[in-house]
């Protein structure tokens, strides 16, 4: 939304300049809302100043098999802190609410843009038009980056007190049936209001006779159980052990915030009325393409696995059920990886080195017998530079006399080389035993081996290339390395399914493309990268890496920068073979496709009468 205040707009009381495109309802009545609740799952929290966003405004992606599902606020340190504490902890949450509404703010409907948010969607919209789709992917991802994946067009102003409270489940433990453990329910979020007021001076009466004595021993035995507790303030006075209601209320009107929202998927706002100059046509393209970037985004963070916790196969890192925590573990055999590689210039023959991995099993780009290849991806590899290159420019004058002199400069070249990532999965379920490797986990540049904690394999491992950076640990000695490794379920890619997934002995497992992208029963799926916006997941037994802190997001852009900048200003023209040619406009310094009447200087930077060559180019 693009602030403006040249109207000088006000709330309806006066108290507050407001932007021109947005408008408040502020509450006539007085109005604080008390709430007490018990959380026994993290699955069920939500945020308390961002409940209704998490709530409503998603984006369900669906797993095969499985309900669609939404993980808006998984990864908030709200979200992390109620998981952490309740697996670690063995623990239920009470929180206890105290929320002053003062105004809700919303925005007009048809709301201009911010010159910069409608700027990046232009360039998304050329990039389109030309057909440059990767541009137009990367450009996606970095908007998403930049300013989320919903727009806010409702924000309730005012503040809260909030108080989470960590008790250990046993306190729930004792109530088997609906009847008794709603009762228990009751009383623990009765205990839990009475505890949040003795920490904030509420000013209540003093209590008397047997009600009196019941609630203190309530109270005595909720605080027994408290394993962690946590008071916030949103707005307001700031919180301290004492402060009394009265005097945090009094302080509310000088430090609004934010105490819920909702909106729209970020794609809503793409219109003719806020895009002006776009056609039909180019408006879907971009509606598709942002929202594409952000199914790719949630699609990276959302972990499937299993969510409860005293199920043997419980996997911490999973935000999202995929009903493994009844399976039990096949053991998989793992044939190796293998990558070949293709030069698609003549310069890229280091690019290929660099990429191709044998199967050391083999010593060739094969699988052992009773294994067959299974094709993860196909990328390809750039690499631009560039050299320096001078040539005589000649002329000829009225009396038939030529004029030359040495135009220079720098000549960037692209080459590219297409590389295959395959790994080996056995034609039976149940390959011969020793025929295979140990899998002693993966890591990339970006993300240690979850085994080392580390850029490393564990020791007496070796490491195989696949992919752009990425090494695979793997070992052969199962008598020494066997305590070190992991059980292995499979890869699988945005493109290719995983052969192990398939339960029915007559299903063809040569066939990547017919398995679903998912992990066996009973294993847990990683991310092992991303190759150009595409997920690369592999599958471990579930409860395998899932130790330590709960996993940060990963954050766009996934695809690959485009290689062609504005920013090489010195740089006058680019090659790549078997593309489009580039040059740059000596004018504007902008880049273009190269036309015909630009091929006499490319003739002549590229073909040069050697003897107009400066020596020292």
């Amino acid at each position: 939304m693009n602030f403006n205040y040249s109207q000088c707009q006000t709330t309806e009381d006066g108290s507050y300049l407001i932007p021109d495109e947005v408008f408040t309802i502020p509450q006539k009545q007085s109005r604080v809302e008390q709430s007490s609740e018990l959380i026994d799952s993290w699955l069920q929290y939500r945020s308390a100043v961002a409940s209704s966003i998490n709530s409503e405004a998603s984006f369900s992606i669906g797993l095969p098999g499985t309900f669609s599902f939404s993980i808006n606020g998984k990864y908030s340190s709200e979200s992390k802190r109620v998981k952490t504490h309740q697996v670690r902890d063995g623990a239920v949450t009470t929180r206890v609410q105290v929320r002053n509404l003062l105004y809700s703010v919303q925005s007009t409907p048809g709301f201009s843009l911010d010159p910069r948010f409608q700027d990046q969607a232009y360039k998304i919209a050329e990039a389109l038009e030309n057909n440059q789709t990767r541009l137009a992917g990367f450009l996606s991802e970095s908007l998403v980056l930049n300013y989320g994946t919903h727009v806010l067009t409702t924000v309730h102003a005012g503040a809260s007190l909030v108080q989470e409270d960590f008790l250990k489940s046993s306190v729930l433990s004792g109530s088997q049936d609906n009847s008794d453990s709603s009762s228990s329910s009751r009383s623990i979020s009765v205990s839990a209001g009475l505890h949040f007021f003795d920490v904030v001076n509420v000013g209540f009466g003093t209590k008397s006779g047997a009600s009196s004595s019941t609630q203190d021993s309530a109270s005595q035995q909720y605080v027994g159980n408290i394993t962690y507790s946590v008071t916030e303030s949103h707005g307001g006075a700031l919180f301290y052990p004492g402060i009394t209601l009265q005097k945090w209320q009094e302080s509310i009107a000088n430090n609004l915030v934010a105490i819920d929202r909702s909106g729209l998927p970020l794609p809503a706002v793409f219109n003719q009325q806020s895009l002006l100059g776009l056609s039909e046509p180019t408006i879907r393209k971009l509606v598709l393409a942002v929202t594409q970037a952000i199914k790719t985004y949630y699609q990276v963070n959302t972990v499937p696995g299993c969510v409860k916790v005293e199920s043997p196969n419980f996997n911490f890192h999973a935000n999202v059920d995929d009903g493994s925590c009844q399976a039990t573990v096949t053991n998989f055999t793992f044939g190796g990886v293998f990558q070949d590689c293709m030069a698609l210039t003549t310069d890229s023959q280091d690019l290929c080195h660099k990429l191709e991995q044998k199967n050391p099993l083999t010593g060739a780009y094969s699988c052992p017998e009773q294994y067959n290849a299974v094709k993860l991806q196909t990328d390809i590899k750039e690499q631009g530079y560039s050299t320096y290159e001078c040539h005589q420019e000649c002329k000829t004058t009225f009396w038939f006399f030529e004029s030359c002199k040495q135009v220079c400069g720098d000549i960037y070249r692209v080459r590219k080389a297409r590389f295959n990532a395959y790994w080996c999965v056995a034609t039976q379920k149940q390959a011969p035993s020793l025929s295979g490797y140990l899998f002693g986990g993966l890591y990339t540049s970006a993300s240690p081996n979850p085994l080392t904690k580390s850029q490393s394999c564990p020791a007496g491992f070796v490491e195989l290339k696949l992919f752009d950076g990425m090494k695979v640990c793997v070992s052969n000695d199962y008598e020494m390395q066997a305590g070190k490794s992991v059980p292995f379920g499979g890869f699988f890619s945005c493109h290719t399914g995983n052969p192990l997934s398939v339960e029915s002995e007559g299903e063809d497992k040569e066939k990547g493309e017919v398995s679903a992208q998912k992990c066996p029963k009973g294993f847990s799926q990683h991310l092992a990268g991303m190759s150009d916006g595409c997920q690369i997941m592999y599958c471990v037994r579930s409860g395998e890496f899932t130790e330590g802190q709960l996993p940060e997001i990963h954050l766009p852009p996934f695809i690959r920068k485009p290689l062609i900048s504005n920013a090489m200003t010195n740089t006058i023209m680019i090659m790549s073979e078997g593309n489009l040619s580039w040059v740059k406009d000596s004018k504007t310094k902008l880049w273009k496709i190269a036309q015909p009447g630009d091929f006499h200087l490319m003739s002549q930077l590229f073909n040069p009468r050697k003897e107009s060559l400066s020596p020292d180019a």
